[in-house]
């Protein structure tokens, strides 16, 4: 450990002068005051796995191992700690045997989970919950007892273009319309691991309405890709194409279609209501009296599949060959995988409040990691609009409820939450994905307890003052499936150098650990 270099006490009204003089000429040369190396309380692995077999039990097992022998002492376990009421009998003998070892280790398990930014556990329970994107005035007509959607803007449809770099054409819209995009693409030198990004941007470029994101196989056979976006209030777009951030290769595309679509993706709940209207006649018709029940049978968040028909009942009054208006709300997908849920709604709480207590049962945590980074939809919907607040308050209250959950089950449990909707120096601002809001001023509403784990190491010298300026205690997200450990050297240095900072986490996406032993060498001896 390295001793702060202190300067010995001088008088400076001791003589002769010039003695002082050559003391601060030895002064300056010598080194400056270290940082002292710490080793930190919290020494952590991430370990995203279901358990949902032997073999994977053996690895987290394997993992778990690694880590105690290297000094580290806390496992953060993601995967099904926010849906554990859903699990089998089977699912919690592969658990007990994961805590067993974990006890006789000293290793920590830190449930995570609990996010309505990545929706997965909640829509487990209910596909409904998701948060909706609102749709206006589709068309729909009526022919022999059905009303079927009928687009109001002609598609776009691009027959072949490239191969370039990018494909941008502006298009014309109709506000808050659901529209689809099917595509195919070749890539030619293409970079390893680079992604086809799909967007709509305002012509601004001040917004980006579609978030869609897959992996671009190197060889050069065709391959084809659905997205969809809601326009939002917009009238015109740029729509492009490209390989992500600008990596090498080009792209031919071929069979470009954009056209809007109607109930595709549909979320009935309370806080997104759906009225279907006659648009000559203004009468708002009713479900179960007039048609049938509307839903998305394919409900799958993608743009994959026809839009749903509206069957009309015996005894309706809506007439053949009318013309109705529908409202309605409807989920997508950003990036690959993301659907995010409502943070509004309260059914959301009523399926959290069953997992603590069976996480107490069977784990019986000291801490955890409140998983809620990357909220990129809400405020959208009903439920979030009646409310009349901001999203910045919003999720404020949403963590202190979650909070108030864990408390009830462990009054002195320890929580901890991804940083960066709290960070102004990260997600905690306006104009953030499909956010109707603004997330600026996040950090006022959280709990007074609540500790921060940071992960973005770009700006990891900002958040973490800023968030030691709020007395906050902070912990360093580090590795990231990098190849060396230049990553959570950086963390450490930073960390030694703010107060408050109690621990740092070897966080793969990847299930990466090839550096775990090296990590909690580095971290647990500081030599």
């Amino acid at each position: 450990m390295s001793i702060r270099r202190k300067s010995p006490a001088y008088d400076i009204a001791m003589k002769p002068q010039p003695c002082l003089l050559l003391f601060v000429l030895i002064s300056s040369l010598l080194p400056a005051a270290t940082v002292e190396k710490k080793i930190y309380p919290k020494r952590w692995v991430y370990v995203s796995s279901s358990l949902a077999n032997d073999r994977e039990v053996a690895a987290v097992l394997e993992v778990v191992e690694t880590a105690a022998a290297h000094g580290l002492n806390g496992m953060v376990l993601a995967g099904t700690a926010d849906r554990i009421d859903l699990e089998r009998p089977e699912y919690f003998e592969r658990l007990k045997r994961v805590k067993e070892l974990c006890d006789r280790k000293g290793v920590e398990i830190i449930p995570t989970g609990f996010n309505v930014g990545y929706g997965g556990a909640l829509l487990a329970h209910d596909r409904n919950l998701a948060e909706g994107l609102p749709v206006k005035g589709a068309l729909f007509v009526v022919r022999d007892g059905t009303a079927v959607f009928q687009p109001e803007v002609a598609a776009v449809h691009v027959e072949s273009f490239g191969p370039a770099a990018r494909f941008e054409k502006e298009i014309g819209v109709k506000p808050f319309r659901s529209y689809s995009v099917k595509v195919r693409v070749r890539g030619e030198g293409v970079a390893r691991d680079a992604t086809l990004e799909i967007r709509a941007d305002t012509p601004d470029r001040r917004r980006n309405y579609c978030w869609f994101e897959r992996a671009l196989p190197k060889e050069s056979a065709w391959h084809e890709y659905t997205a969809g976006f809601n326009s939002a209030s917009a009238e015109r777009l740029l729509f492009n194409i490209s390989i992500e951030d600008g990596l090498a290769g080009k792209l031919s595309i071929a069979d470009l279609r954009i056209e809007e679509v109607g109930l595709v993706n549909v979320v009935r709940r309370a806080g997104t209501p759906l009225q279907v209207r006659g648009e000559k006649n203004g009468m708002v018709y009713e479900e179960d009296r007039d048609y049938a029940e509307i839903k998305d049978p394919k409900l799958n968040f993608r743009f994959d599949h026809e839009s749903p028909s509206i069957r009309l009942l015996a005894g309706t009054r809506i007439a053949d060959g009318e013309r109705l208006r529908v409202d309605y709300y409807h989920g997508t997908t950003i990036y690959r995988d993301q659907v995010g849920a409502c943070i509004s709604e309260p059914k959301v709480f009523e399926i959290w409040s069953k997992q603590f207590p069976l996480l107490q049962r069977y784990l019986a945590p000291k801490t955890y990691l409140l998983a809620l980074d990357e909220i990129r939809m809400g405020g959208s919907c009903e439920t979030c609009r009646r409310r009349g607040i901001s999203m910045a308050k919003m999720l404020g209250e949403y963590a202190s409820r979650l909070c108030d959950l864990v408390h009830a089950s462990n009054p002195t449990a320890e929580i901890f939450v991804w940083s960066d909707m709290f960070d102004p120096n990260h997600n905690a601002r306006s104009d953030y994905y499909l956010v109707e809001g603004d997330y600026t001023g996040s950090w006022q509403y959280l709990p007074k307890d609540m500790q921060l784990a940071c992960w973005y190491y770009e700006k990891r010298n900002a958040s973490l003052a800023f968030f030691s300026k709020l007395s906050r205690h902070t912990l360093g997200a580090a590795y990231y499936d990098a190849d060396d450990l230049s990553n959570p050297r950086g963390w450490l240095e930073s960390l030694d150098q703010t107060p408050g900072a109690v621990g740092i986490m070897y966080t793969t996406w990847q299930n990466k650990y090839k550096l775990l032993a090296d990590f909690g060498d580095l971290v647990s001896k500081r030599q």
